[in-house]
């Protein structure tokens, strides 16, 4: 339970952040939208087949998932936004700068 709890608040840090890119975070959203939409691969009308599609996309998803979220906790930079920077800034945390 314990797991559980600290992977949904993982998650919700994850939405909530605003470096991350939009795309990632509906990645997210795919096995959730799929299961509310009344429209499936396989109607829910047929008997445990309409049920397992909408499964399927959970476990599929999951490694997609999980593998952002340690992305995310590692801080990798490959799902923050990219953000154009000034060509009149000066990059300060550089090692090769110096104050004279």
């Amino acid at each position: 339970m314990k797991k559980s709890l600290f992977s949904l608040y993982r998650i919700f840090k994850f939405m909530k952040d605003s470096d991350i890119k939009l795309s990632k975070k509906m990645l997210f959203l795919v096995p959730v939208i799929y299961l509310i939409i009344p429209f499936d691969f396989i109607g829910d009308f047929f008997p445990l087949a309409g049920q397992l599609d909408d499964i399927a996309v959970f476990v599929l998803m999951w490694p997609i998932l999980k593998n952002l979220l340690s992305k995310y906790d590692k801080g990798e930079r490959d799902l923050n936004k990219s953000r154009k920077k000034d060509p009149d800034t000066v990059d300060i945390s550089r090692e090769d700068y110096t104050v004279e």
